[in-house]
Formats: structure tokens, sequence, C-alpha cells
């Protein structure tokens, strides 16, 4: 039974999947069992805090951005804790109601760190299919939209963790090689770093095959008014 998700959406638009599924790289991905969930892009309704547009209606052509899936990896990398706090010695019950709340308190702001390189971390993948309407050069993919792609998969990323939105606070990119258009892209993002709300990922855009286009540096801060499930990694 495929694992691909019906390709038309909600709104009549339809996603080219067969634009991924001719690609045998694309197959071996779509196929591997290590990824838990797949998803296309979804047209939202109204809503007033995220709408994503940019992704779900403006791009949403045959000539731009003409198919959509997002993928999910989950590790075993356990988290490394960078807390300082340290206790020794016999606690009262009043001392352990104090210790209690202030472990509370401090749960958010201890500094939680993931290695990049390592394959057991959490992982999300982006297949995206561009046609010539986001060209900068003739042919060559804007610059912009690549940076954008890896706000995308890193945003993307750690909305599901953390079942919140966030908000970009920084991205740096690094251009290696130009992006020949029409083409089928990986984009990939881990996170690397989390202290409170204030979370850093990285990010690749390659060709499938172990070349890289591009990567990023992200810094993101999550909303604050939204009640987070625990995180799945």
């Amino acid at each position: 039974m495929s694992r691909l998700p019906h390709p038309h959406s909600a709104h009549g638009r339809i996603e080219r999947l067969h634009d991924f599924t001719s690609l045998d790289w694309c197959q071996d991905l779509l196929s591997d069992p290590s990824i838990t969930r797949i998803s296309k892009r979804q047209i939202p309704d109204q809503r007033d805090d995220v709408s994503n547009t940019l992704f779900t209606k403006t791009l949403f052509t045959d000539d731009a951005l003409r198919a959509f899936l997002s993928m999910y990896r989950p590790g075993r990398t356990e988290r490394e804790y960078h807390d300082k706090a340290v206790f020794t010695g016999t606690m009262t019950p009043a001392d352990a109601s104090v210790e209690h709340n202030y472990h509370v308190k401090q749960e958010s702001k201890a500094e939680e760190v993931w290695s990049a390189i390592d394959p057991d971390t959490p992982e999300m993948y982006l297949l995206i299919s561009l046609g010539r309407d986001v060209d900068g050069g003739v042919r060559r993919l804007h610059g912009g939209v690549a940076a954008t792609l890896l706000d995308q998969v890193m945003g993307t990323l750690i909305s599901y963790i953390y079942d919140n939105t966030s908000a970009t606070a920084d991205l740096n990119v690094k251009y290696k090689a130009a992006v020949t258009t029409p083409c089928v892209l990986l984009c990939r993002a881990k996170v690397v770093r989390k202290r409170g709300r204030w979370i850093e990922s990285v990010g690749w855009i390659e060709d499938g095959h172990g070349k890289v286009f591009a990567e990023g540096k992200g810094a993101f801060v999550m909303n604050k008014n939204v009640t987070t499930a625990a995180a799945k990694i």
C-alpha cells in the first residue's frame, strides 16, 4: 500500500507527486521504514496565528512549487542537559517542596544539546519539486527561495517536535552551488540546541545524491502563549 497522501488538496490544487515517484532516490526515501510521518502541505482554514499561505497558496502552482512532502524521522539520541544546578545533603519536607518548585521553574531554562552529525538525531525532510517561476538567473533558483526553503524545513521540524509555532529570530545561509531549475530537491533539518523558548537548528538543501547546494543555521523563538506537549525527541 502506498504511503503517499492523496495528491488533491481541499481547494482543488494538485500536488505533482509523480515528480517524486519517478525518481529512484525519492522512492527509496519514501519507503524508508525509519520515517514515521509523511504529509503533504496543508491548506489551512482561517487562523489568527499561522496561515503559511506562501507555500499553500502563493507558490502552489505547476510552475513554482509543484509538489511538497514533509517527512519526519524520529531519532534514538538522548538529549544532553547542560544544567549546573547540584544538590547534596538531606532535604526536609519543606526543602523538598522548595526544591521541586525550583526545578519546575528551571526545567524550561535547562539547555539541551543534540549533535547534527549523529545519524540518530531526529530529522525533518522536505521533498520539493520546483518549476521555472522561482528563478533568479536564467534556469537558476533564486537565492531567496533557497533561504526560504531552509527556514521552512527548520520551522516545520520545530513545530512538529514541540507542537508549537515559532518565529525566526536569525537565519544564516551559506550557498555552495547553483541550483538548476526545474528540479527536485531534498531539504533536511535537525535541532541542535534548546534553552527555554529559544531553539537553534541546522539545515541543508541537497540533490538527493549527497550534493549540497546550501546549508543554513537558524534560531527560532517558540510562541509563549501556547502550552506545548512533551517534546517528541
